[in-house]
């Protein structure tokens, strides 16, 4: 299983680098916040995992791009760097986590004084305890030690010497989930409060920003869209398994601007973990559910947020075709895209029941 998330975080870290490697640095600079809060109860199974408020330490390492690219343009100079995360949860039944991440910046106010900055990070987390029948019977919350993590964080800045110190202070959402990979799974989402420093290496007044409305607009036709994606996953049955999974979708974008795409198009899943999930439920709770079929359709709407080659998608969508309903009949995809040529492109998604996790999806597709 650690395999696949090693895979899958130096596939996100190769993918980013791959959009932004022609990119010129100008000055770097290095982060440090500490944090307190508490995780978020959002199931009643983690009541008796939940002892205390957690604390923990946020680090970074940022760097700045200057050359005038239509990207760099439309997101004001993104800051991009790799994090580093260390966290207490203040349980006996959690334990300890460790997370490495790589993130982007974004200037929301890039023109203020004291700007107020929005950052986003994806990556690697480990943490020291998981669920176990015997000795950890009550974390549900985490089913192995090396999961997916993500964070969000939204800081105000306030600088202390020449544009040169700084104290950062905000909220942030840190989440670990290993993605039903390995049940149980409920993951753990933690706000907190933060405040740290930050001191910039190099002078930032060389950026040669330009303004946005230099930037022309094409108008693009709709395109077409094939993806395979494919993974492994388990149900929500403890222990029932891993089984591999594929699903096949077809669907139509259409660019709205530099920054946007709307999509629409149609899902078939061929899950194998459903198959023995049904048989599971038959002998349970004596249901006569056809254990062979298994596979489900659905229909999606959703959103590319564009960054040269680089996208995040959002769908959401509902299953109109299934014999049995697994969790919720709605469904969500959250992932990123890379445009490899005109044609091709790769992604790693997770796909979504109702917010509870389902899958996390590699795929390959082909735009038309």
């Amino acid at each position: 299983m650690k395999k696949y998330f090693i895979l899958l975080f130096f596939t996100v870290l190769v993918s980013i680098q791959l959009f932004s490697q022609n990119n010129q640095q100008i000055f770097n600079s290095f982060q440090t916040a500490i944090f307190i809060g508490k995780p978020i109860e959002h199931d009643k199974k983690l009541n008796h995992a939940i002892q205390g408020n957690s604390f923990g330490i946020l680090v970074s390492w940022n760097k700045i791009a200057t050359n005038s690219s239509t990207f760099n343009k439309l997101y004001n100079y993104p800051e991009k760097g790799f994090s580093f995360v260390y966290q207490d949860f203040n349980s006996t039944i959690l334990g300890e986590a460790f997370g490495a991440y790589r993130h982007y910046t974004y200037n929301l106010i890039p023109k203020n004084n004291h700007p107020l900055k929005l950052t986003t990070g994806f990556g690697l987390g480990y943490l020291t305890k998981k669920y176990d029948a015997i000795t950890n019977p009550e974390n549900l919350a985490i089913g192995s030690n090396f999961n997916v993590s993500a964070y969000v964080k939204l800081q105000y800045f306030q600088f202390l010497i020449q544009n040169k110190l700084s104290i950062n202070t905000g909220l942030s959402l840190l989440h670990f989930s290993n993605v039903s990979i390995k049940n149980p799974n409920l993951g753990i989402n933690t706000v907190s409060l933060h405040i740290g420093v930050n001191y910039k290496f190099g002078d930032e007044k060389n950026i040669l920003k330009k303004d946005i409305d230099t930037i022309e607009i094409t108008p693009k036709p709709i395109n077409y869209n094939l993806v395979l994606r494919g993974g492994f996953n388990e149900s929500l049955i403890i222990d029932s398994g891993i089984y591999p999974f594929y699903t096949l979708s077809f669907y139509a974008n259409k660019q709205l601007n530099n920054y946007s795409a709307l999509t629409a198009g149609v899902d078939f899943f061929d899950s194998k973990f459903l198959k023995n999930h049904i048989e599971y439920i038959n002998t349970t709770e004596n249901k006569l559910y056809n254990k062979n079929d298994y596979r489900r359709a659905g229909i999606f709407v959703g959103h590319e947020l564009t960054q040269n080659k680089f996208s995040f998608i959002s769908q959401i969508g509902y299953t109109f075709y299934t014999h049995y309903t697994y969790v919720s009949k709605v469904y969500e995809r959250f992932g990123f895209k890379h445009q490899l040529n005109n044609h091709l492109f790769s992604e790693i998604s997770l796909k979504v029941n109702l917010f509870r996790a389902e899958a996390l999806e590699f795929g390959i597709g082909y735009k038309f």
